[in-house]
């Protein structure tokens, strides 16, 4: 017997016994507190699928620690509507998250039938050169576990480079259009208020005009950190001032949007050849930190944001942490993670008071057209009434499927797009494009957001992502009607 297949059955053994105990210790945990049972159970799933299904198994631990941060740390928007709605929406997401695991092994086993339809192996008990075995294939398919993840091939660097500064212009313009002089919510005394006058005046032009300063960075990153070293401090400069320009707004998400999609594209493929093993490394190394970096940028620009802002909350904000930059901040990460739970469970309570209007909040995004069209439907206003004496304006994925089909409806909705999401993240995992991996790096970004909101049908942003990522995707297979000059 081989080490291979020693350590196979052993894996084989030792699994269900991991599940095992797992199970006991989250049954004694939800027997003595339902809350602390429902975040442990999201936890010790994590933890177990974490070989298997990264980014999957994050985005189920981002849901157990949103809702451990709800059970366990104060803030001045808390009631109790917050922690009995922990079991609920532990239902909502479980669906959710379990339609994703689905989604990931149907996806496999079609991608592996039609790869044994198309190459046969050469016999019963070895697999193809290159082709990973049926149990390295079942134990490893997210992009991470794989025998073998795909290397990038990105376009030729003056194509490259024409396209990233072409987004840097279409950037420079929007930002013009969208501050016409005005001082930046960034540098301005009162970011939240700046930040709303601004909304008061955007349109749909300048909004997604903006959104090329999150494109632009996630492709100049994640050239940065997997493609060849020669060029490479140009698109490290290039990361820095389409950073700066995201953050003009003074949103986090802006910065997050161009940041983590090119961190989870990097983590989930090869370096490129003429990086040294021990580069890699240290490239993996660099993307972790500036993970960490960046994530801890966010919270704490969060929390200065709120202590300079005006109104009834930041008061109660300030009076709670005081101007410590550190308790502020994780009053800033507690806000993040638990005042969309908070917000669900007080529109939970009074779901009775809003009959389903079936489908009208799931196109939030077309803003003035579908109203016309489809009549008047403000999440927004909603949610600033329940939330009283505050203004907040989120109540995670859950709230809209919820407010348009009822909570049979929103479990449905919650499965498809929980599978939806399974079948991109397997798919475009193996592909040598960085316009699918960064396609498939934005969905489960905005999969693991849902623990805020469901963004994609708030914000139109997919608008122009969209469009740029197939411009991308051309580039590196140029057709017939590319200029000759861009060929090269």
């Amino acid at each position: 017997m081989t080490t291979t297949t020693r350590n196979t059955n052993s894996n084989r053994y030792r699994t269900p016994v991991l599940w095992a105990v797992a199970l006991a210790v989250v049954v004694a945990i939800f027997v003595w507190h339902t809350g602390f049972g429902v975040a442990a159970a999201f936890l010790a799933v994590a933890a177990l699928m974490f070989r298997g299904h990264t980014w999957l198994a994050i985005c189920t631990a981002a849901w157990g620690f949103v809702f451990l941060a709800v059970l366990t740390i104060p803030g001045p928007y808390d009631s109790p509507a917050g922690p009995a709605a922990v079991p609920i929406l532990g239902i909502y997401a479980a669906c959710f998250l379990a339609a994703w695991y689905l989604g990931r092994r149907l996806a496999a086993s079609r991608f592996r039938s039609a790869r044994s339809v198309a190459r046969p192996a050469p016999d019963a008990g070895t697999p193809p050169p290159g082709e990973p075995s049926a149990v390295e294939s079942t134990q490893g398919e997210s992009a991470q576990g794989e025998s073998a993840r795909a290397e990038l091939r990105w376009p030729s660097e003056s194509r490259l480079r024409v396209f990233v500064l072409f987004m840097l212009l279409l950037a420079l313009i929007g930002a013009a259009l969208k501050f016409r002089g005005d001082v930046p919510p960034l540098f301005a005394d009162n970011p939240d208020a700046a930040r709303e006058a601004l909304r008061l005046r955007s349109n749909l032009v300048t909004g997604l005009l903006s959104e090329f300063w999150g494109l632009g960075l996630a492709i100049s990153l994640l050239r940065a950190l997997t493609g060849r070293a020669q060029g490479r401090w140009m698109y490290v400069l290039l990361v820095v001032i389409f950073g700066f320009g995201a953050a003009l707004g003074a949103s986090k998400n802006s910065v997050l949007l161009g940041v983590v999609p090119a961190l989870v594209a990097a983590l989930s493929v090869r370096r490129s050849a003429t990086i040294s093993p021990k580069n890699r490394l240290r490239i993996s190394l660099v993307v972790v930190v500036i993970g960490a970096v960046a994530v801890g940028a966010a919270v704490f620009l969060g929390g200065q944001r709120t202590l300079a802002g005006t109104g009834q909350f930041e008061d109660q904000f300030r009076a709670q942490y005081g101007a410590s930059p550190l308790y502020a901040s994780v009053g800033s990460l507690d806000l993040s993670l638990s005042s969309s739970v908070e917000t669900f469970g007080r529109l939970w309570q009074v779901r009775e008071q809003h009959p389903p209007t079936w489908g009208r909040y799931s196109v939030t995004f077309t803003g003035s057209v579908g109203e016309r069209l489809f009549g008047p439907a403000d999440l927004y206003a909603i949610t600033a009434g329940l939330s009283k004496p505050f203004y907040m304006n989120t109540a995670t994925f859950v709230a809209i499927p919820l407010l348009d089909y009822g909570p049979i409806g929103a479990a449905l909705f919650l499965g498809l797009l929980g599978l939806c999401v399974g079948v991109v993240d397997r798919r475009l995992a193996s592909t040598w494009s960085p316009a699918h991996h960064l396609a498939r790096a934005f969905v489960i970004y905005f999969a693991t957001f849902g623990v805020y909101e469901l963004y994609p049908v708030v914000q139109p942003f997919w608008l122009a992502l969209g469009p740029g990522l197939v411009a991308l995707y051309l580039l590196s297979e140029p057709m017939r009607w590319v200029p000759a000059w861009l060929k090269r």
